[in-house]
């Protein structure tokens, strides 16, 4: 029997101050996307929370995105503020806004029903300004060079998402091991650090059951 587990590595990058910015910006206007999305998912949230994962996505998107099968989506402002903002990271922030609605109508009915931590405990609140990061689809938000030393991520420079290139140092092994499979990896930026979050779902052989005990004594 196999167990998997999932690591996650942190790949430093290398970015110039000017590759830096633009990766900030990046970060900052997902985070946007992310506040805007909360308060248009709660307000629908009786219909969206009925759904299964998979299409509360395209729910989401029928409301705020414009299509040739979707002409007229009820919330047209995300179409000039956000305009061509990438399909992935769209999606990637709808789920993640999805997941703090949820988080906030469970906590809520809770609080309702009297399940408190103190009885005069106030309701919780719906944060929208959360610290979130960007996930990056391969192939669609990041493209990594075949010796994983760099990498293109796809970046907001002005009104353009553009492909910017990367330098990327600090690996471990884990990416060597062919039964290691690497996820997406989150684009962390903030004052501190600039690198990927990178997930890998690691195969571990679970050890035979046995009779025998060792015990140390210290």
């Amino acid at each position: 029997m196999v167990r998997q587990n999932i690591r996650t590595d942190k790949w430093s990058i290398l970015a110039t101050g000017e590759q830096k910015q633009l990766l900030s910006i990046t970060v900052s206007e997902f985070r946007c996307l992310v506040r805007c999305l909360v308060g248009v998912i709660n307000t629908h949230w009786s219909y969206i929370g009925r759904l299964d994962a998979k299409r509360q996505i395209p729910a989401v998107e029928k409301l705020i995105h414009t299509t040739a099968k979707n002409p007229s989506p009820k919330y047209q402002y995300f179409n000039r503020r956000f305009y061509k903002f990438p399909s992935y990271y769209r999606r990637g922030a709808i789920q993640f806004a999805v997941g703090q609605v949820s988080s906030f109508n469970t906590r809520y009915r809770e609080w309702q029903s009297g399940v408190r931590k103190r009885k005069d405990a106030l309701p919780p609140r719906l944060n929208a300004d959360c610290g979130t990061y960007p996930p990056l689809y391969k192939g669609q938000c990041v493209r990594f060079a075949d010796d994983n030393k760099s990498a293109a991520i796809k970046v907001l420079r002005g009104a353009d998402w553009i492909w910017e290139t990367v330098g990327l140092s600090g690996h471990r092994q884990r990416h060597l091991n062919p039964d290691n499979q690497r996820k997406s990896p989150y684009l962390i930026v903030n004052n501190k650090s600039c690198h990927l979050s990178v997930p890998f779902k690691i195969k571990r052989p679970q050890l035979q059951e046995t009779q025998c005990v060792l015990a140390i004594d210290l």
